[in-house]
């Protein structure tokens, strides 16, 4: 039961973090002057399906290597 749990959180954490750090990506910035906050909401509205797909592949990726090498550590 640990193990899957485990795998969840940490797709959770990878998928969050790797969407941000796509969002602030030299590429994907948006070219915006606003107050941070007005700032921060366009980001990650912009590419919000590129930037979706990319993450859940990192973060299934992430999860599934911790899946595997938990699976066998015991």
């Amino acid at each position: 039961m640990q193990k899957p749990i485990t795998s969840l959180i940490l797709f959770v954490v990878v998928f969050i973090a790797a969407y941000l750090m796509l969002c602030y990506w030299p590429g994907f910035r948006i070219k915006l002057y606003a107050p941070p906050m007005e700032y921060f909401a366009e980001s990650i509205k912009h590419m919000a399906v590129f930037k979706t797909l990319v993450s859940a592949v990192v973060g299934l990726l992430a999860a599934g290597i911790a899946f595997v090498v938990h699976g066998r550590a015991k």
